[in-house]
């Protein structure tokens, strides 16, 4: 599977997941189960780890210039152009990417971003640790996505 197409698949997952429609507000609850199976989606090898080398895979396919950087115009694009519904949250997400705020994802962001998901600094992000910290970060959005539905956090 190419990365772009990766990077399709793990949208259209999350967002069956979520349920997205034409609405305004996209609901993310229950938050552990969309972070479970966004874990599910982004651990490519399958073995419980999801590892820097993965988050690589995520992030290639949003550089569509091909510059080696992923400017904030390049992400929001290419996440709204599919899921308009996703225009604010991709902000909010792209500032949690860009550790150093200068609007521009490169390797010191990914290696910060990662250092960030893996808690105990193992170099292996753990189902409970990738769970953790993305359900902080809807919890957190709470506003961008709407108030309704599911269960749980």
């Amino acid at each position: 599977m190419s990365n772009g197409e990766f990077i399709m698949m793990y949208f259209l997952v999350v967002c069956c997941l979520l349920g997205l429609s034409s609405a305004a507000q996209i609901n993310f609850k229950p938050y552990n189960e969309t972070a479970m199976s966004m874990f599910l989606t982004s651990d490519t090898d399958h073995d419980a780890c999801f590892e820097r080398t993965e988050l690589d895979h995520v992030f290639v396919v949003y550089d569509t210039d091909g510059s080696g950087t992923v400017s904030r115009h390049e992400y929001t694009v290419h996440i709204t152009a599919t899921n308009p519904e996703l225009h604010d949250f991709a902000h909010v997400l792209y500032d949690d990417y860009d550790l150093d705020g200068d609007h521009h994802l490169e390797k010191h962001d990914y290696d910060a971003y990662f250092a960030k998901l893996d808690a105990d600094s193992d170099g292996c992000v753990t189902p409970d640790e990738f769970v953790n910290y993305w359900t902080v970060i809807f919890v957190a959005n709470e506003h961008l996505h709407g108030h309704g539905g599911g269960h749980g956090k």
